[in-house]
């Protein structure tokens, strides 16, 4: 059986048709690439994405033991400074003891890794948290975690030592400028102001 040949107006609708959906087959993506809420959906899943390893991060690398750890690696150069500048050892001691029942009271673990997981989410691509939680499931991050409480009290009072040798120089360039203002106020005086009627 034979069709008869269709009419030609037919065949330019036709390919009219098929070349409009052609054009639109690339324009739509490009359209969607242009619109920046077409990616709200990759966008939300990229943060969520973000706020889970960040979680799963935060879990490795601080606990509330380690939270503790921490707050004491700095606790105790700051005591060890006072009783340098004449606390007594038995001040403290129950500073030490005071401090320490505070934080044990006060800082909750709970309260403070929702804050912690938005700073690392936004600060850091799913790539590098991805990266951190691997280097945090390794022995080597695991001993890092682990030790980074001492090295961080020991490079404190590293520093604190370093600085202390310095601080008679930088006196020597900070008392010019201290005498040259010492009795000047700080603020303009009433008289410089602008008077209104």
């Amino acid at each position: 059986m034979h069709t008869p040949p269709m009419p030609s107006i037919y065949l330019t609708k036709v390919i009219r048709l098929s070349l409009c959906l052609l054009l639109a087959g690339f324009l739509v993506p490009l359209a969607r690439a242009a619109d920046p809420g077409a990616d709200t959906t990759a966008a939300e899943m990229d943060a969520a994405n973000r706020e889970t390893l960040a979680g799963e991060v935060l879990e490795l690398a601080y606990s509330p033991g380690s939270l503790r750890d921490s707050f004491e690696g700095y606790l105790t150069p700051a005591l060890d400074a006072m009783k340098r500048d004449g606390m007594p050892d038995a001040a403290g001691a129950e500073m030490r003891v005071a401090f320490l029942a505070w934080f044990d009271q006060e800082v909750k673990w709970a309260d403070i890794k929702p804050k912690l997981v938005q700073i690392y989410a936004h600060d850091f691509t799913s790539e590098e948290l991805a990266s951190f939680l691997h280097f945090l499931q390794d022995p080597v991050g695991q001993k890092v975690m682990a030790k980074l409480p001492l090295v961080m009290q020991e490079g404190a009072l590293a520093g604190r030592d370093y600085f202390k040798g310095k601080q008679d120089s930088l006196n020597a360039k900070l008392a010019p400028i201290i005498e040259k203002y010492k009795g000047k106020s700080e603020s303009p005086s009433a008289t410089s102001a602008p008077s209104t009627p």
